[in-house]
């Protein structure tokens, strides 16, 4: 297995890729394992909210993801990539995007065992994830054996405990309804 500094490289190798481009290369891996970190390219979409740079690239890193993420896991790449792509509920990356804009775009959070977006609040934050984020990512066997290193390594502000105590991401018993 390639060393955390290689594959940090390999996350960071451009060009970055879309959503769709990344489907594309997955649907002919339906079993692919891998690490891939997701890239804000549009830095006034998240005003103030920290990134961390690229080294060659005006685009900052957000999140550090792994498919499958565990050993045993049926959960390919393809279907962690699917589930950023559009559902918020099995999403740590598109809850905390929520987070960060369900404010300013007046999204209404409801809650039943997971913070989730009504389906026009999601179809309109998959836009936005569309628009402003790009991904890359690295085939490894075992992904879950460096997961905790690239994260360490790399810094991604959007990983569970770094974000922000937003209610969206509140933790705890959470009774279905919307947030004040």
């Amino acid at each position: 297995m390639p060393g955390a500094s290689e594959i940090a490289a390999s996350l960071c190798r451009t060009p970055l890729l879309s959503i769709a481009e990344l489907q594309t290369q997955l649907d002919g891996d339906r079993a692919a394992h891998g690490i891939y970190a997701w890239w804000l390219v549009n830095p006034e979409a998240l005003p103030g909210v920290p990134t961390t740079p690229h080294p060659s690239e005006p685009v900052g890193l957000l999140y550090i993801g792994i498919g499958p993420g565990a050993a045993g896991s049926s959960r390919t790449l393809r279907a962690r990539v699917r589930d950023h792509a559009r559902d918020t509920g099995r999403s740590t990356l598109r809850r905390a995007l929520a987070s960060f804009l369900y404010e300013q775009h007046e999204w209404r959070p409801y809650f039943t065992d997971r913070p989730l977006l009504a389906p026009s609040h999601e179809e309109a934050l998959t836009a936005w994830v569309q628009r402003n984020l790009r991904v890359q990512w690295v085939r490894l066997p075992e992904p879950w054996v460096v997961e905790a290193d690239m994260i360490a390594l790399m810094r991604p502000p959007a990983e569970q405990g770094t974000q922000p105590r937003a209610p969206l991401l509140r933790r705890g018993r959470r009774v279905p309804q919307a947030l004040p």
